[in-house]
This record gives structure tokens, sequence and C-alpha cells, in this order.
């Protein structure tokens, strides 16, 4: 195998790893072992290597001495200023993306709405999740800024097992609807500054939303120690 070769492949298993914690299926403290990953993804244990120490270099994944390589765990300070910076992002990128969205991604936005009002009405919070993921995506995109689109993907992985927490309580699926609605007409409608204020006040934590995420924290003191 080449080192090109190599390296796209290390980058590969990376993403899919990113993907698996972004939707849940590793979650903060699980253990990372290089030989069940490789024998996860089929390849060697070389381009598994690779992958973790781009992790780990993110911050996504920490090594915990004997216990090997983890999940990243966030202490509650910096879950909340990551959640802080993930909103600034996500604001930028909405104020972009409705100066620079195209018809295709217009497209793309309404239908992950749609799938996000359907998953509310079907009370499935596990659809919910993974169709609010594209909408928030779509955003992403169109904002045609790949620093930003780097940046924010970062941070989205890293804090998504405690948006989970937010997402999965109570009426926070059935709220979160009319705010997708208000930055989609801000956005559709070219408002640069309504499109930024509007996602940023959907996604900073503020009220109802911090006191919830802190609570059950504390519940789970596996999530809320470093």
């Amino acid at each position: 195998m080449s080192s090109s070769e190599s390296i796209s492949l290390s980058a590969e298993v990376a993403t899919r790893l990113e993907e698996e914690i972004l939707h849940g299926q590793k979650k903060p403290g699980d253990r990372l072992d290089e030989r069940q990953l490789a024998e996860q993804y089929g390849v060697s244990r070389t381009p598994v290597r690779e992958a973790l120490q781009r992790l780990a270099a993110s911050g996504l994944v920490v090594s915990r001495g004997k216990q090997g390589l983890q999940v990243a765990k966030l202490a509650v300070a910096d879950l909340l200023d990551a959640f802080s910076v993930v909103a600034e992002l996500e604001a930028l990128a909405a104020a972009q993306a409705a100066r620079r969205i195209t018809p295709a991604q217009r497209e793309d936005m309404l239908k992950a709405h749609a799938a996000c009002e359907d998953a509310v009405a079907r009370n499935n919070a596990e659809d919910f999740f993974a169709a609010n993921i594209a909408f928030h995506n779509v955003i992403a995109a169109a904002s045609h800024n790949r620093v930003l689109q780097e940046q924010l993907r970062r941070l989205t992985v890293k804090t998504s097992p405690y948006r989970r927490i937010i997402t999965f309580h109570a009426d926070r699926m059935a709220k979160s609807i009319p705010e997708h609605s208000a930055v989609m007409d801000a956005i559709f409608t070219g408002n640069s500054a309504a499109a930024s204020e509007s996602l940023r006040s959907h996604v900073t934590l503020l009220g109802e939303g911090l006191s919830d995420l802190i609570h059950f924290l504390s519940i789970d003191s596996d999530l809320s120690q470093p």
C-alpha cells in the first residue's frame, strides 16, 4: 500500500469513527481498541492507529493510561464553552448561507425540515436527531466556507453526545420545529442578520435547556467528569 493510499484509508476510518460518535454509536468514555476497530472496518491496524492519532490531535480521542484510548469526555465547564463556540460558528454559517445557498441546497433543507416534522409527529427521537443533524449540515454546506465547516464539524462531533440529552428530553423536539422554520425563512429570503440571530438563539443553551443538561450530567457521573 502506498503512503497516499494509507493516508486516504486512515482518513476514511477517522470519518467513520466521527460518524459513530456523532450518531451516538460510540459514547464519551467508550474504549477504542485498535484490533476490534480493524476487524469492524475490515482494515489493518495501521490505518486505524493513524485515524486514532488524528482524532486525538483534534481532541475527540484521549489516552487514559492503562485504560487505553477512549472517546473524549467533556467537563461541564468545557462543554458549555464548546456550545457557545458552536452557536457562534453556526450563526456565521447561517449568515453566509443566506447569501450563498444554492437551489439544490434549498431543496435539501426543506427535505431535512420535513423529516424533522415527520419524526416529531411520530415522536421518534432517533429519527429526529438524524434529521436535525442533516438540517444543520445543510446550513454549514450552504455557507460554502470550508474552513468554517471543518471547525464546526469537529465541535459538533464533540458535543453531539450531550446534544442528544437535550434533544431527547420532553418537548424539545417540538420546540425545534418553529425555530428551524425561522432560520430557514431568513436564509431563503437572504436576511443574513436574521438568519444568524435565529440560529444562534436556537443553538445556544439557555434557560430550561441549560438546566436540563446540567441536571442529567449530574446524574450520569460518567458524562460529567473529564
